[in-house]
Parts: structure tokens; C-alpha cells; sequence
């Protein structure tokens, strides 16, 4: 904290009550470089004189503070409600939460989007935040945050109160921003979640405090389930566009949407920046992909045909931390229905995932082709390195300027990705690129394949970001190449497929 100088300046003990008439408090300031165990009260400023007044407000008789503080500021911060935030709240469920478990997750509370007052939920039943210690790795992340002080009880209004996270030889080793607590009747609190000032820091749930009565005023079960539907979902009057950039997989900038406190309800066609959208399939699952929040949700098989009407699909999830020799199936989801509509474009009835996956989210690949052919649009490719064959070498292609679509040559020869296993250290780098699936048919027209890294245990240890790839007339095929997620790693060439090339007209 920092209040616009160098020195936060703050009251030494709480405010008075309207009772107490003109009271006086002392300042104690506090800044960030001090290398100090007691660094919110390292520095202490003249007293001041507070008064609270009828109306929920207090007045401050505020003096110059002591020449010797570096840059000090008075604090402040909001006080004022319009509605009573224990019926004005948003469940948190997420189970991830808990002080009791060691879950190897690392989510980081900062890139929340925190907009108001939360009330903190285990599978439907109210907990609270600990205010004791909690240990260190629990909680869903690296720094456990507890409340620094005990709750308040209902007499007490919205309390402001320290958090605090530990290490083994001190509970509140390092201090987070202090946020608002309220006790509502019912036996519960609610909380003004803020961002943390610490990553990977995480507000926690305690679970020696559950109240297993609580009932959840949520819609029915069977919301989260696929139903049948007697109108056609392609039609513009039944669908919903749901158009959120952060969905996409090409973003390695990690958000913390969570799809669990979404309303879900009735069929949606996705876009991305504003381009029609899909939701990726199994194949197509790659390392560090996010899609806005912690695990990644695709579909677990492919899209249907037009002709085969509204069909039900399977929903993994995947997140890069999960330490599983099948990371991408990881979590299951609930299944979703699908439908695929005249006009290259899927409608699809998004439920509510299961809280007890770490903030899933739908994921979103942009479906649009190219205005062009790119069997008549291409640029040649023609690096002997390239080949399956050929050893030694260190070069990447994350760093190659990759636009638009290629042809692969070996010293002249038509030749195409592999699609099965390439050995590591061949094509020129260590982690050789491979095509996960097979090559399409003309008739395919593009199609979105998987793209594998090999390594001395697995053939698709690394999963690099999706391409497109079309067959073209004339035995050959075109790649949209984008740049790989690792280093070094570059596209393999098959020497074993190997065709005279055809210069372009």
C-alpha cells in the first residue's frame, strides 16, 4: 500500500463509536522497502483526533505528520453501501478452496476479476475463511491466505480486516491487501474480495467451518444436463452469441474466468474476436492452453455432420499442472449437446461444469476460412534439415515470422508432415514435430490437426498449438503454420513421402 506517496499513513487502533464522542487515535505508517518484522508500525506519526458521526461517517482533526517519514500520506479507503451485501452477494463455490488439501494446484486470486461481495461455498455448503494460520501449498495455490484477526459478529456492521499468508516460522510473514467482512444472520459471512498483492496467492476456505445445512438457491440439478429440444437451435431466435476473446487458445496470457458461476441456459454460438468460433476437440489439446481460466474444456470427440442433428459429446478439461501421464483427460465435465448448422457454423448447449474442477472454462478456436484457396496461395518450404532423417542441430521454429499457409519440399521433392512418431533430435532440433492425426482428403477441405513433440518416454510429451492443413489436387498439402509453445522445436518433414513438385502457375 502506498496511498499516492512513499509512506502509507493509518489509524493505530479501530474507530469509535457514535457514543464516544472525539476520540484520539495514533498513525502509524508503513512502506514496502522496510526490511522490518513489524513494518506496519515501523514508523509512528502524530495522533490525530476522530469523531463518528450519526450517518455512518467519521471526521478527522488531521495534522502535519513527522518531517522524519519519508513522503507520508493519509489513507483512505470506501466506506459507504447502498444495499446490505448478505443479500447482495455472489456464491463462490470452488471446492479447490479448501485448507485441507494439498491439490499441487498453482491459481493465482490476482487475475480475478473481483467486482463486489462473495459468500464462500463448499459443494453447497456455507465455510468461511480461516482465521489461523494456514499452511503453505494448500488452498489451490502456493500462498494460503487467511484472515488476520477473528470474524466479526453481526453488531458489528462491514469490518476491515488484515490478510495474512505464512511460512513455517511466521503465520503472517507477508501481508495482503485487507478486505471488508460482514457476519449475516444465518450464520455465514460475506466477503469484499480484492486482488491479492502476492501470485501464486489464493483466498482460502476453512473447512473446520462448514454448515452442512445450507441449502444452495440454485435451479435444479438437471440444468447441468443436456435436455431435449423441439426447435431447431440454428435459428438466430434460439441462440445465444457468446463472443469473449479470452476464450480463445492462442493466448498464453493466463485470466481467471470460471465458467462454474456463469447462468447458463439454452443453446450458444461462440465467436472470438469477433470471428465465428468452435469449441476445440481432443486432438487438438495443447500444453499451457487456458482459454481464459484454469482448465481448459474441449469436446472429446469431433464435431457431428449436418445430417446427424443435435448429438451429445463428452467435455474434458486440462491444465498444464496436472502431474498425469493423460493430462488432457485429466478432468471430465458435464456433456454438452451439439449441433452443426447450414452455413459452416455449431450452435451448442453450454451447461454449468462441475464445481469441483479448478475454474473451467469453454475453450474457442476460430472457425473462418481463408477468402482465398490456399492450394493456389501458398509459400514453399524447401529445408532439407527438415527431414525425419536428418541429425543434429538446434533450430526453432518459435522464432520463425510464420504467415499464411506453406507448402513442404525436401531439395525440390513434394514430401508432407509425418503423422506418426518422429524420434527427438531429428529435423534439426530436439523436439521434432509431428502430425496427430491423419492427412485429410481433398474432400475434407481444411481441417484442424494436433500437433505432437516426441520425447525418450512419449511420442506426444509435447503438444504444441493446433494448425490447419488442406489436401490440394496434385498430391500435395498446404500447413497454416504458427509458432510452436516450445524451444527448440520445429516442423518435420517425411522424407518417406516424397513426390516430384509442380512449380505454381
Amino acid at each position: 500500500m502506498t496511498c499516492g506517496g512513499y509512506t502509507a499513513l493509518f489509524l493505530g487502533e479501530a474507530h469509535p463509536q457514535p457514543d464516544q464522542g472525539i476520540v484520539t487515535r495514533e498513525i502509524y505508517g508503513y512502506q514496502d522497502s522496510m526490511d522490518d518484522d513489524t513494518s506496519c508500525d515501523f514508523y509512528r506519526s502524530n495522533p490525530i483526533q476522530v469523531k463518528a458521526c450519526p450517518g455512518n461517517y467519521y471526521v478527522y482533526r488531521l495534522v502535519k505528520p513527522n518531517a522524519s517519514i519519508p513522503s507520508p500520506t493519509y489513507c483512505a479507503v470506501t466506506a459507504a453501501l447502498i444495499h446490505d451485501p448478505c443479500n447482495n452477494y455472489t456464491a463462490l463455490d470452488q471446492p479447490w478452496r479448501a485448507n485441507n488439501a494439498t491439490t499441487g494446484l498453482r491459481i493465482c486470486d490476482r487475475f480475478f476479476n473481483w467486482n463486489g461481495w462473495y459468500r464462500l461455498l463448499y459443494y453447497g455448503m456455507s465455510v468461511r475463511m480461516p482465521d489461523s494460520c494456514a499452511n503453505e501449498s494448500t488452498c489451490g495455490t502456493d500462498i494460503a491466505l487467511s484472515l488476520n484477526g477473528s470474524h466479526p459478529q453481526i453488531e458489528d456492521g462491514i469490518v476491515t480486516c488484515g490478510v495474512c499468508t505464512g511460512e513455517e516460522s511466521d503465520c503472517c510473514y507477508f501481508s495482503s491487501t485487507p478486505i471488508r467482512v460482514k457476519a449475516c444472520p444465518g450464520n455465514y459471512y460475506v466477503y469484499e474480495f480484492v486482488r491479492p498483492n502476492l501470485c501464486s496467492a489464493a483466498y482460502c476456505a476453512d473447512m473446520n467451518s462448514i454448515t452442512p445445512n445450507f441449502e444452495l438457491n440454485v435451479s435444479s440439478a438437471a440444468a447441468d444436463t443436456p435436455e431435449n429440444t423441439t426447435s431447431d437451435p440454428c435459428q438466430t431466435t434460439i441462440y445465444t452469441v457468446l463472443d469473449n476473446d479470452w476464450r480463445k487458445t492462442d493466448s498464453l496470457n493466463f485470466s481467471s474466468f470460471d465458467d462454474t458461476l456463469v447462468e447458463w441456459s439454452g443453446w450458444y454460438r461462440l465467436y472470438t474476436q469477433g470471428k465465428n468460433a468452435q469449441i476445440p476437440e481432443f486432438k487438438w489439446c495443447w500444453s499451457f492452453m487456458t482459454c481464459g481460466g484454469y482448465t481448459a474444456l474441449f469436446l472429446g470427440e469431433s464435431h457431428p455432420q449436418p445430417d446427424q442433428g443435435i448429438v451429445t459429446r463428452e467435455i474434458y478439461g486440462y491444465h498444464d499442472s496436472m502431474d498425469d501421464d493423460a493430462p488432457c483427460s485429466s478432468y471430465r465435465s458435464n456433456p454438452i449437446q451439439v449441433r452443426a448448422c447450414t452455413g459452416n457454423y455449431y450452435v451448442y448447449r453450454l451447461v454449468k461444469p462441475p464445481v469441483s474442477i479448478p475454474m473451467p472454462t469453454y475453450c474457442a478456436d476460430i472457425l473462418e476460412s481463408p477468402s482465398y484457396d490456399p492450394c493456389n496461395n501458398y509459400t514453399y518450404l524447401d529445408h532439407p534439415w527438415r527431414g525425419n532423417n536428418e541429425t543434429g542441430g538446434y533450430k526453432s521454429d518459435r522464432f520463425f515470422n510464420w504467415t499464411g499457409w506453406y507448402r513442404l519440399l525436401y531439395n525440390g521433392m513434394n514430401v508432407r508432415m509425418p503423422d506418426s512418431c518422429v524420434s527427438e533430435s531429428r529435423c534439426g532440433t530436439y523436439i521434432t514435430l509431428w502430425l496427430n492425426g491423419s492427412h485429410p482428403q481433398i474432400g475434407d477441405g481444411i481441417v484442424t490437426r494436433g500437433v505432437c513433440g516426441s520425447d525418450e518416454s512419449d511420442c506426444c510429451s509435447y503438444r504444441s498449438i493446433p494448425i490447419r492443413v488442406k489436401a490440394c489436387p496434385g498430391n500435395y498439402y498446404v500447413y497454416e503454420f504458427v509458432r510452436p509453445t516450445f524451444y527448440p522445436a520445429a516442423y518435420c518433414a517425411d522424407q518417406n513421402f516424397t513426390v516430384s513438385a509442380q512449380c505454381k502457375l
